[in-house]
């Protein structure tokens, strides 16, 4: 029954995340200044990239689910170099994440992260094979904050850490990146998706197949971690 009520009170977590990332990023204020930053980028293209990897960064650190700045630097500067963009910025900002959850981060919510259950139970699994468990956790279901600090928080080496973190980049980046370069400027608002879908549908479908390849992969690898954690309970 507890399992149940975890699975239960984590699903409402990260269908709240959703809500609030739909809220903030479909307003219209914030959508209109994502636009503005586009231009911009696209205008002084050397100055947009390092004001990208700082936007970027904080986004990540601070683990709030605002993604139009990445899909507008998707869109202005195409697949290949927001790739290198999106890697720089979110390898940084889990070097700060890890800085943060060890040196700053207060012991209140040190206590919150750590009793998340998926984040419990990869404690308990995380020595047997860090690198393996602690790339599942990077690549599971769950809220960005929980799993920027979650992993961080663990007794984890900074190089398997930065390892774990690198390996779940190379899925969730080229998603992104892809996305943002094909459907960039309809999530900006600069383009009508209804259009899109009338003119050319498969362009539309083409640009949001890796990102919703990457949904139903997600609960899959949770899946995976928490099956592994339940067999490895009842064995011992």
């Amino acid at each position: 029954m507890s399992k149940l009520k975890d699975k239960v009170l984590g699903l409402a977590a990260f269908a709240m995340v959703i809500i609030v990332g739909m809220a903030i990023t479909s307003n219209p204020t914030l959508k209109s200044k994502a636009a503005e930053f586009a231009f911009f980028m696209r205008q002084n293209p050397i100055l947009g990239i390092v004001l990208h990897a700082g936007f970027s960064t904080a986004i990540t650190v601070s683990g709030v689910p605002f993604s139009l700045v990445d899909l507008g630097a998707a869109w202005v500067y195409g697949f290949t170099a927001s790739m290198g963009m999106l890697l720089f910025s979110k390898t940084l900002g889990s070097i700060l994440c890890f800085v943060v959850a060890r040196s700053v981060l207060p012991a209140t919510r040190k206590s919150s992260v750590l009793a998340h259950p998926t984040v419990a139970r990869v404690d308990r699994i995380l020595a047997s094979s860090p690198i393996y468990y602690g790339t599942l956790f990077r690549l599971a279901f769950l809220p960005a904050f929980v799993k920027n600090y979650g992993l961080a928080l663990l007794n984890i080496r900074f190089r398997d850490y930065i390892v774990c973190c690198l390996i779940g980049s190379c899925f969730g980046v080229p998603a992104q990146a892809y996305l943002g370069s094909q459907l960039g400027d309809i999530y900006l608002g600069l383009r009508d998706a209804e259009d899109v879908a009338k003119s050319d549908p498969m362009l539309l479908w083409g640009g949001a197949a890796p990102a919703l390849a990457m949904l139903v992969l997600m609960p899959t690898i949770a899946k995976v971690l928490l099956g592994s954690d339940e067999k490895d309970e009842k064995k011992s």
